[in-house]
């Protein structure tokens, strides 16, 4: 699990306008219709759900702070409440309403968040009740038996950005939650995957992650912006260095590499889903530049042999390199054409005629 986020042990960067904008966000996906939209999406944190990353990306969307990697005066919360009473988290969101299971350690934590939630179905014990555990853990499977009761077809966000897997319900069928659904008296009597048809919404909730809001608008210029913005001054360092006939043997791969292994080691531990040229980048000297050329620019294979000195008209030197960054996770991508020296003859006036010039 990730840690709380708190300054001064109190919430920072809690927002209600985005955290019901994001819940409707993912609610919007429940609107579309149709036997492949689920009644609700599930999402079962820590050990009920052996800790499926999936499940925690959604968390950390929702709760932005809350369950995310900077860890911020953690160490005295994790002193009072131990990890698996923080990961102690059930969701069920549907198109109209909000199940939530939660308990009254984490509550409070919680709360900031949801309070503003539309429709939301809270099921949390005292702190009296709470202290009976075999109390405890039969009302956390009736609560859940309870949310998932009018729902057919039931949405997981099974894999998460950086850990793609292949949907696998009889895996679900793993979880300690799920299983004990199967549990006579307090569970449903049957196995999970026979009553509900299990989802993968994993695709279109990451869609629906890299949407920007004030939060992560504020994330991609305090963090993301910085990085990309090192690209290209390591870009221009890099050219400075070259002298003038140095960088007449420049290739388009050699000028380029510098951004496609900033893009690459993104595809790491980032799912792109864009696909498209616009979100690839490249560098692309004189004449080799047009549209033609950049519709059949290949990121994996690029061109070794259009160099700055042949890629002017007639096979003289470039005048000038259109080239793009694209940052591997989120939005940012930028393009600019840069000019090698100048590119004309400035005119300046007619030159006066000398008296003493003899013409032919």
């Amino acid at each position: 699990m990730a840690g709380i986020r708190t300054v001064n042990g109190k919430f920072s960067g809690i927002n209600p306008a985005v955290s019901c904008c994001r819940l409707r966000q993912v609610q919007s996906l429940l609107c579309e219709g149709g036997a492949t939209t689920p009644d609700g999406i599930l999402c079962s944190l820590g050990i009920d759900s052996r800790y499926n990353d999936g499940c925690t990306e959604l968390a950390k969307y929702l709760f932005y702070g809350l369950y995310g990697r900077n860890q911020l005066n953690l160490d005295h919360v994790l002193d009072e409440f131990p990890e698996e009473m923080l990961d102690d988290v059930i969701l069920l969101i549907k198109a109209e309403c909000v199940h939530l299971y939660c308990n009254p350690l984490n509550y409070s934590y919680l709360l900031p968040y949801v309070s503003h939630w539309r429709n939301l179905h809270l099921y949390c014990m005292t702190e009296a009740e709470y202290e009976d555990e075999e109390a405890a853990e039969e009302f956390k499977i009736s609560s859940f038996v309870t949310m998932v009761q009018d729902c057919y077809r039931i949405g997981v966000p099974y894999s998460s950005q950086g850990h793609v897997q292949k949907f696998d319900m009889f895996m679900v069928e793993k979880w300690p939650l799920i299983q004990a659904f199967a549990l006579e008296g307090i569970g449903g009597g049957s196995f999970f995957t026979i009553k509900y048809k299990l989802m993968d919404m994993s695709e279109k909730l990451w869609q629906v992650y890299t949407r920007l809001d004030p939060v992560s608008l504020d994330s991609l210029l305090a963090e993301d912006l910085v990085n990309f913005e090192k690209q290209w001054s390591g870009f221009f360092s890099s050219m400075d260095l070259e002298s003038h006939l140095s960088i007449l043997e420049l290739s388009e791969a050699q000028a380029g590499e510098a951004f496609r292994t900033y893009y690459s080691h993104g595809l790491i531990s980032s799912n792109i889903t864009d696909k498209s040229k616009s979100r690839q980048p490249f560098v692309l000297f004189g004449k080799h530049s047009s549209a033609e050329d950049l519709e059949s620019y290949s990121f994996n294979f690029p061109s070794e042999s259009h160099q700055v000195r042949n890629t002017g008209p007639q096979g003289s030197t470039a005048r000038h390199m259109v080239l793009q960054c694209v940052a591997p996770k989120g939005p940012l991508a930028c393009s600019r054409t840069y000019f090698f020296g100048n590119t004309h003859s400035p005119y300046l006036g007619e030159l006066p005629i000398s008296t003493n010039s003899t013409f032919f």
